[in-house]
């Protein structure tokens, strides 16, 4: 996992989606968590890191699809 997303992640307050991405396990985000991670990710400040780009791109698409998010941890 890209250590700009982690640090994204670790940086979030408690009752954040983003802030139940595990470092070393795996997260698995379901339809409704989906909604909550964007409006996160989309709601950063600046420029978002290319791996962002990538993770808010599969998650409008797992959302569309009605699939979950698998994010894989190291």
């Amino acid at each position: 996992m890209n250590n700009s997303f982690m640090r994204i992640c670790e940086s979030a307050p408690p009752e954040s989606v983003r802030c139940g991405v595990m470092k070393y396990g795996d997260t698995m985000f379901n339809r409704n968590q989906l909604v909550r991670l964007i409006e996160e990710l989309e709601a950063l400040e600046g420029e978002p890191p290319a791996v962002v780009i990538d993770i808010l791109d599969a998650a409008r698409y797992a959302w569309r699809e009605s699939l979950y998010l698998f994010i894989r941890g190291d």
